[in-house]
């Protein structure tokens, strides 16, 4: 949060909005979005008000979308046809958060911010984290 409150002076309200709510807990969907999905989750948040930059413009929908995924909050997850999870990161593919555009991918909480989100219920992460979609 510190390191990024230059360009987004409210980066906190917007990472800790992203906590699942109830609902999203209950059917194991609270990590793990499709674009409007996010975008809705997003819009949620801002309605509570508007985030500004440091210049005071006003981030959209989309910017603040591409802002988490630039600070790797959010990456890219897309299972492909054999069941594997496959994740991308900003430094590999700065492409997908361009206008998001849809890829295919849908968008994830990084696991490690999931600590952060959920502290009350350490070992729920273990049972909504799918690192892998093999059975052991």
């Amino acid at each position: 949060i510190n390191e990024f409150r230059s360009e987004l002076h409210d980066i906190e309200r917007l990472l800790m909005g992203m906590k699942p709510n109830q609902k999203e807990r209950t059917a194991k969907q609270g990590y793990v979005y499709r674009t409007d999905q996010l975008f809705k989750k997003i819009q949620n948040i801002e309605e509570m008000g508007k985030f500004r930059s440091a210049t005071d413009n006003v981030f959209d929908t989309r910017k603040l979308a591409a802002f988490m995924y630039k600070i790797n909050f959010l990456t890219g997850r897309k299972e492909d046809s054999s069941g594997a999870i496959l994740r991308k990161y900003f430094e590999e593919n700065r492409y997908l958060s361009s206008q998001f555009v849809d890829f295919g991918f849908d968008w994830e909480v990084h696991p490690a911010y999931r600590w952060a989100l959920q502290p009350d219920n350490i070992k729920g992460i273990f049972s909504q984290l799918e690192l892998t979609s093999g059975d052991f």
